[in-house]
C-alpha cells in the first residue's frame, strides 16, 4: 500500500492551489458535488489552516478551516484513495487547528449529494446548524432580456466614504477580504444596496446582497441584481454563483428569474473539537498504510 502523509500550510501558494483545484475537479467528476473550498483563507498569525494529504507528488486529500469565528471546514479525498484513513487524518489536523485558534466547535460543510460525510459527522456527535442552497447560472446560456423589465439600479465599487452607509445597511461592522469586490447600489444618490463579489477558478460568486430595510418590496433587489449581472456579463464572466437560505422563497424565486439553478444543498454540521472518536466516512478498517 502506498504511503502518504498530511502536511499543514498557513496559506496555499500557486502549486498547492493548482493541485487542490485538480483534486476538487476529480471529486466533483465522481459525484454531483459543488465543493465549497476556500483556498484564499489565511490566519493573520500564519497559523496552519490548510491540510494536504500527499502521496509522492500527488495531493490525494485536502481540508481547510476558515480562521473566523464560525470556523467553517470543507474537505475531500480523491475517490481512489478513500477507505484508507485519509479523511480521519485530515479531520485530526483540522481539530488541532481549531484548538490553536481557540474554537470550541467547527462547522463542517456536508452536501446532500454526498451522504456519507453527513452520516460520518452524525456518528461523531455533530448536529445540523443550518442549510444553504448553492445556485448557479451559466451566462452563455442565460437570456438577459427575460430576467427583468425594471431599469437596472446604478452600481459602483464601494469607497472608504461608503463605509458608514454600508454599516447602516448591514446593521453591523464589516471587513472585506482583499480578494473581494464590494459593490453598492444607489438610487437618487442614496446608498440603498450592497453585495460582495469573489472570483474562484471557475466562477464569480455573489455574497451578502442586502437592500435598505425601509425600502424593501420596491424591487430594488431585482434592479440591483440586474445591474450586477449586466456588469459581469460585460466583463466576460462565464458562470455566476450564490448561496441562499432554502426557506427564503422570495429570494429563491428572484434568483430563478435570472436563470439561477440549484446545484447543491449544503448542510452545516456543528462538531465539537473533541469528538467521541475519529472514523473515516467509509468506516475503513485500521490500521491504514498512511505515514503520519
Amino acid at each position: 500500500m502506498s504511503e502518504w502523509n498530511v502536511v499543514a500550510r498557513g496559506h496555499l501558494g500557486g502549486v498547492d492551489r493548482a493541485d487542490v483545484d485538480g483534486l476538487r475537479r476529480a471529486c466533483e467528476a465522481a459525484q454531483p458535488l459543488d465543493l465549497k473550498v476556500e483556498l484564499d483563507e489565511a490566519d493573520h498569525l500564519a497559523r496552519p489552516t490548510h491540510f494536504l494529504a500527499v502521496s509522492g507528488d500527488e495531493v490525494i486529500g485536502y481540508a481547510g478551516i476558515t480562521p473566523g469565528d464560525e470556523a467553517e471546514v470543507c474537505g475531500m479525498v480523491h475517490p481512489s484513495w478513500r477507505r484508507r484513513g485519509v479523511g480521519t487524518a485530515l479531520l485530526a489536523g483540522i481539530l488541532g487547528a481549531a484548538l490553536v485558534l481557540e474554537r470550541a466547535s467547527i462547522l463542517v460543510i456536508c452536501e446532500e449529494a454526498g451522504p456519507l460525510a453527513g452520516a460520518w459527522m452524525r456518528r461523531l456527535g455533530a448536529n445540523l446548524d443550518s442549510s444553504e442552497r448553492r445556485m448557479v447560472v451559466r451566462m452563455s446560456s442565460s437570456d438577459e432580456a427575460s430576467t427583468t423589465t425594471d431599469t437596472p439600479l446604478q452600481i459602483r465599487p464601494a469607497t472608504d466614504a461608503d463605509h458608514d452607509p454600508v454599516v447602516a445597511l448591514l446593521g453591523e461592522e464589516f471587513s472585506d477580504h482583499p480578494d473581494e469586490r464590494r459593490i453598492i447600489g444607489t438610487d437618487g444618490g442614496d446608498v440603498v444596496g450592497t453585495l460582495r463579489l469573489t472570483e474562484s477558478s471557475h466562477r464569480t460568486m455573489i455574497y451578502g446582497l442586502v437592500i435598505d430595510e425601509g425600502r424593501r418590496g420596491t424591487r430594488l433587489g431585482t434592479r440591483m441584481l440586474a445591474a450586477v449581472m449586466a456588469q459581469l456579463r460585460a466583463e466576460g464572466v462565464a458562470e455566476v454563483g450564490l448561496e441562499v437560505d432554502p426557506d427564503n422563497t422570495p429570494a429563491v424565486r428572484l434568483y430563478e428569474r435570472f436563470g439561477f439553478e440549484t446545484v447543491t444543498t449544503y448542510r452545516y454540521m456543528r462538531l465539537a473539537v473533541t469528538p467521541r472518536g475519529l472514523r473515516d466516512p467509509d468506516q475503513a478498517p485500521a490500521p491504514h498504510g498512511g505515514a503520519r
